[in-house]
């Protein structure tokens, strides 16, 4: 009985776990600009998700609206 009770939440904590996906990418080599910054993905003003990437510092990016 107190086998059992020890077992059921390890197996719980087991099964949980295992449902979890991970799915890895492969980030693209950091660019030859020094001080160069590495962006999480995140959400523009816009609403659009916007993957991780590197940033240069001084570097304007345009943007073009529709």
């Amino acid at each position: 009985m107190n086998l059992t009770r020890a077992l059921v939440p390890a197996v719980l904590v087991a099964l949980s776990i295992s449902g979890c996906i991970v799915e890895e990418r492969t980030a693209a080599p950091a660019p030859r600009c020094r001080g160069a910054v590495w962006v999480e993905g995140h959400y523009g003003p816009r609403g659009v998700w916007h993957p991780g990437h590197w940033r240069c510092p001084g570097v304007v990016e345009a943007v073009e609206v529709d």
